[in-house]
């Protein structure tokens, strides 16, 4: 049995608590809610099971003069929309960021690769449930909500 980072489980789901507030703000429909479970479940993935195909996949792109020019391409795409959408990119980089502390702490602590990725994508899933029932609950109380969310 292994004992959870709770500092670092705690930043994530504080930082899922936000996204979720924010997507329930948005008046976001069930495909919304769909993407947010997605998105988590493939971050956990790529921070889990699957961290050394995306790390060769990233290092691919810097062995060819072709590699370097797409990798230039999209990074200056990548910067446009962070630009454009920074409100809704940044929820993402701070899940993001509170997912990798999480998984260096898991790392630090030799936890396998299959239950690190149960680990992150439930307590996701934590944050997400925990920050839409407090939205929905607050719903009755605009006060209490527009605190909630500054």
């Amino acid at each position: 049995m292994f004992k959870l980072p709770w500092l670092s489980a705690l930043l994530l789901i504080l930082a899922c608590v936000a996204f979720s507030a924010w997507l329930t703000r948005q008046g976001s429909d069930l495909s919304g809610w769909y993407s947010a479970i997605a998105y988590t479940i493939v971050q956990a993935a790529c921070l889990s099971i699957g961290w050394k195909p995306v790390r060769r996949l990233f290092l691919l792109g810097f062995k060819s003069d072709v590699g370097y020019s797409i990798m230039a391409l999209f990074s200056a795409s990548l910067a446009v929309v962070i630009v454009v959408w920074i409100q809704t990119v940044s929820y993402f980089l701070v899940m993001l960021a509170a997912a990798l502390l999480l998984r260096v702490d898991l790392l630090t602590r030799d936890i396998g690769n299959l239950l690190s990725f149960m680990v992150l994508t439930l307590i996701s899933w934590l944050g997400l449930g925990l920050g839409w029932f407090v939205m929905m609950s607050m719903a009755e109380k605009p006060v209490l909500q527009g605190l909630w969310t500054l």
